[in-house]
């Protein structure tokens, strides 16, 4: 059929005409996606623990039985980002997997920048809606995009669920409807706080009721008094909502019941720093942009995208100050703006149709300044980095860093940025809409946010792959030894003193054979559930209940009774097949450091160490050695811990723990600071067990500000069994 015919002719020069319009943005699309995925092939193992961990242990799980699981336990439910993983832990090796679903999580981030050009494109014209979407693929929320964490799924589906719900204000059907309601519960199932899309939805359907002819029809007669009572209903349904929300979530009812204060400075602080990120102008700009002059044509889409933008900035900052309220409280108190980063594509369309149509109205500007200036300087100046939190925060990092500013110096600046915010937009103003000027304006603005925003994302991401590089220096390699070792065989991981899970974490990252991770101290409960302390069965030092795995890697002075089949550093594998763990000896209440430490604010330090096999000892001596030596400060800030020891042999305790069954010697002894001091005792001829305490600790921070380490420390402690020959 020649090409002149209706039935071919009209449809190829439709669809090249598609291709071709498309090309540009499939251009930023792979380019950006390139730069991203060499930023993550730089990454060499995660660092955002539970968080990492969590999502992969789902992921294989999924992969490997088609249900969502931690260490064979069943979770649920599971994270859609855990079903997207769930494919590449079939490549094989840990390594191969960890390397495929960073490239994956890079292709699904930057992919944001499709649904951010149907957003813009609503109210810009083509190239200004290219520049949008290209400036929300360049801001530093980008830096999440390697990371095994929900955001970069969560970050495209958000921008793909505003766009639709846009769509279907402009033009509802039944069609779009279900396509807006689709998305948002693909944002929820993704990320729970993109519930708040929802919010977003409903608010967007209300308006849609109050502005259709039956709502005009409706409080077309209201008097003042129907007005009031509207008001008042208002007011109520939200107290009802609020009630409602605390039933079902304690971060709710905690914050705006406890800590209302609270939600303020998180709101302002979250959106200070996305602000900061994206080089202040999109807030400024953006926000202006939403009331649209009155001598503009009033049209569906633009109506629409300013309802959803409006909707967006309502629910997820109050969210955002929510959510950072209640973290402060049961966590740590930060900057969040990992909250509002689904923000950033909404800000940079409101921006482009600013800078093609004109800014808005001055009553606008003025609010929009107020605001921009007031969040900005409201931001506490973390110097943090890489600050996982607020990735926008990183180009102040950049300034005092390389830049050698001091932090009073970036206050200033500022203030200053967010003043010139304020004047750019004054000057936006005052162009003419469609005049070269403010085209070559829009040109220059979008070139400067751009620049800014990927220089941060740049440093941003810079930070993150040196902890990454940081963290894997400690890291024994092959990372995957133990499967090595095995061949696959389940793995236990029995250990004490885990005061930094950081090893054990990566441990299990990479060494799919690791099913249990178990201690003798309880501590394992850092590494995150489920864990298990198993319980003493017996004096031979046999524990139960048994692991029922094929081998046990014990760490950081825990030793077995049982073949060595490989070892690394401190880490020590030996073959189970199958059998009760039976300790050979274990020192308790070490740091992988040498330290014993004590609770924060306890003063008393506690160790010990509990020999089960004698078998073998012959004549010898218990021994303890403590030293300060590595803690010498001025003289007259100088303190000595006295020392407790005792002796005796093995029993169980009614914990179920090892204790001593009685005390058959016991010794005293100071170690002063700079210095180091010890002692011996008589063991029995039966398993024998020791037990050390050492009073007053001390904070190295608290006595010399230089010092970064604020645990409570004793001593560097070694103990142990001495043979008299040999």
């Amino acid at each position: 059929m020649s090409a002149s015919t209706p039935e071919g002719g009209g449809r190829r020069p439709d669809l090249l005409a598609r291709f071709q319009s498309a090309v540009p943005l499939l251009v930023v699309y792979f380019a950006f996606a390139a730069i991203y995925a060499w930023q993550a092939s730089l990454r060499p193992v995660p660092t955002i623990f539970t968080d990492e961990l969590q999502l992969t242990q789902l992921a294989r799980a999924i992969a490997e039985t088609g249900h969502p699981a931690r260490r064979g336990e069943p979770y649920g439910p599971a994270s859609l980002v855990a079903y997207v993983l769930a494919p590449v832990w079939w490549l094989g090796s840990a390594s191969s997997a960890y390397a495929t679903g960073k490239v994956v999580l890079v292709l699904a981030m930057t992919a944001t920048v499709f649904p951010a050009y149907g957003l813009a494109r609503m109210v810009v014209p083509r190239w200004y809606a290219l520049g949008a979407a290209t400036a929300a693929v360049a801001v530093p929320a980008l830096t999440y995009a390697p990371f095994l964490v929900e955001e970069p799924l969560a970050y495209p589906l958000s921008t793909l669920a505003l766009w639709l719900i846009a769509r279907l204000l402009a033009r509802p059907t039944w069609g779009r409807l279900a396509a807006a309601a689709a998305a948002c519960a693909l944002g929820a199932l993704t990320r729970t706080q993109l519930a708040v899309l929802f919010a977003v939805l409903a608010l967007g359907l209300l308006w849609l009721a109050w502005e259709s002819e039956p709502g005009r029809r409706w409080r077309s007669g209201w008097s003042r008094w129907d007005w009031a009572g509207a008001v008042t209903l208002v007011i109520g349904a939200a107290l009802g909502f609020s009630a409602m929300m605390g039933h079902f979530s304690t971060s709710w009812r905690n914050t705006t019941f406890i800590y209302k204060g609270r939600i303020f400075d998180h709101a302002t602080w979250a959106v200070g720093a996305l602000a900061i990120g994206i080089g202040v102008l999109p807030l400024m700009i953006g926000l202006a942009a939403l009331a649209r002059p009155k001598t503009e044509v009033r049209d569906p889409q633009t109506r629409a995208f300013v309802v959803t933008a409006a909707a967006a900035l309502a629910a997820f900052v109050w969210y955002a100050g929510i959510k950072g309220a209640y973290l402060s409280t049961v966590f740590a108190t930060y900057v969040y703006e990992r909250n509002v980063i689904y923000l950033a594509p909404v800000l940079l369309a409101a921006m482009a149709l600013a800078l093609a149509r004109g800014v808005g109205r001055a009553w606008a500007i003025a609010i929009a300044a107020v605001v921009t200036v007031y969040v900005v300087n409201a931001v506490p100046v973390v110097l943090q980095y890489p600050y996982y939190e607020a990735h926008g925060l990183a180009i102040l990092a950049f300034a005092n860093r390389e830049l050698a500013w001091s932090t009073g110096r970036i206050e200033d600046a500022l203030v200053v940025i967010s003043l010139l915010a304020v004047a750019v937009a004054v000057v936006a103003r005052v162009l003419h809409p469609g005049s070269t000027a403010l085209t070559v304006f829009a040109i220059a603005a979008g070139i400067v946010v751009v620049s800014w925003s990927m220089t941060t994302q740049v440093y941003a991401a810079e930070g993150e792959r040196t902890l990454s590089r940081q963290v894997a220096r400690n890291l024994a390699t092959p990372y995957n030894w133990v499967d090595r070792a095995t061949g696959g065989k389940s793995v236990v991981i029995l250990g004490q003193q885990i005061s930094d899970p950081t090893g054990v974490w990566l441990t299990e990252f990479f060494n799919r054979s690791v099913k249990k991770i178990w201690s003798l101290d309880g501590t394992a409960a850092n590494v995150g559930a489920p864990i298990l302390t198993p319980d003493l069965d017996a004096t031979d030092g046999t524990l139960t209940p048994s692991p029922e795995t094929g081998y046990a890697l014990a760490v950081n002075g825990v030793r077995i009774r049982a073949p060595v089949v490989d070892r690394r550093g401190t880490s020590v594998l030996y073959r189970l097949d199958g059998k009760p763990i039976q300790l050979e000896d274990a020192l308790i209440g070490r740091e992988s450091d040498g330290w014993m430490i004590a609770k924060r604010g306890e003063k008393v330090a506690h160790a010990s160490y509990t020999r089960y096999d004698v078998s073998r000892d012959g004549p010898g001596l218990a021994f303890v050695r403590l030293t300060r030596e590595g803690w010498c400060p001025k003289p007259g800030l100088r303190g000595t811990g006295k020392v407790t020891v005792r002796i005796g042999p093995v029993g169980i305790g009614p914990d179920k723990q090892p204790a001593i069954a009685h005390v058959t010697q016991k010794r005293t002894f100071d170690v002063p600071d700079c210095q180091g001091n010890g002692t011996t005792l008589s063991p029995p001829n039966v398993p024998w067990r020791m037990e050390i305490t050492l009073a007053p600790t001390f904070v190295p921070k608290d006595i010399d500000p230089s010092k970064s380490d604020n645990r409570e420390l004793g001593a560097v402690l070694d103990a142990g069994f001495q043979p008299l020959f040999g």
